[in-house]
């Protein structure tokens, strides 16, 4: 999993519109410092959230999604100079949604072709089990299984150990994708880039 680890839950039962989500993202803000030099997770935790609207996801879990994304471009800041957009090691997730809050979430990222992990089940220093919410490529899905049952595998390994006629190249492919969408980690080792799971075992919510 990420080196750092951030919880952001929100104290109240509905979270409405973006000024809300603004306040409760200022909370951890001194936190974010860590995701500059590191890989972090950020977790939402909707536990205690009945219902939830577009705008509150936008603002938490797609913003840090962006963030992230800005970081692997090397980008200063989204096209808006007021985007508050910033190039940060993050790797955002859900957890302790119930069904419906599930759903919402699933809705709100399928809708923009993009994904994020529910976290179902974790330990202090590991996510043990998510649930894949929202929209991934199947072939990119497959690759990401590969990678739970491989836990820390090269494109190289993958391409050794596929049944799959994918050259190395294909493979690496899909493993800058599933990065780009804060889905798996990686390290360099010597010239080779390796790959994580941010959980152990990933399932399709659907």
């Amino acid at each position: 999993m990420p080196t750092g680890l951030i919880v952001l839950k929100p104290d109240v039962q509905h979270a409405y519109g973006a000024t809300l989500a603004q306040k409760h993202t200022a909370r951890v803000k001194p936190q974010l410092r860590v995701a500059s030099r590191e890989d972090t997770l950020l977790l939402l935790d909707l536990s205690d959230i009945l219902t939830i609207t577009p705008s509150y996801l936008k603002a938490t879990a797609l913003w840090a999604l962006q963030c992230g994304q800005a970081e692997v471009h090397q980008q200063q800041a989204a096209q808006a100079p007021d985007s508050g957009i910033t190039p940060l090691k993050l790797f955002p997730a859900v957890s302790g949604c119930s069904r419906d809050v599930a759903g919402d979430v699933h809705e709100f990222f399928a809708g923009r072709g993009l994904p994020i992990l529910h976290i179902t089940k974790r330990r202090a220093d590991r996510m043990l089990s998510a649930q894949l919410l929202g929209s991934l490529d199947p072939l990119l899905f497959r690759t990401l299984g590969a990678l739970t049952e491989g836990r820390t595998v090269t494109a190289a390994q993958l391409a050794e150990q596929s049944d799959e006629k994918i050259s190395v190249n294909g493979w690496n492919n899909r493993l800058v994708d599933l990065h780009l969408l804060r889905l798996v980690l990686r390290r360099r080792q010597g010239k080779f880039w390796i790959y994580s799971p941010i959980a152990e075992r990933i399932t399709s919510w659907a």
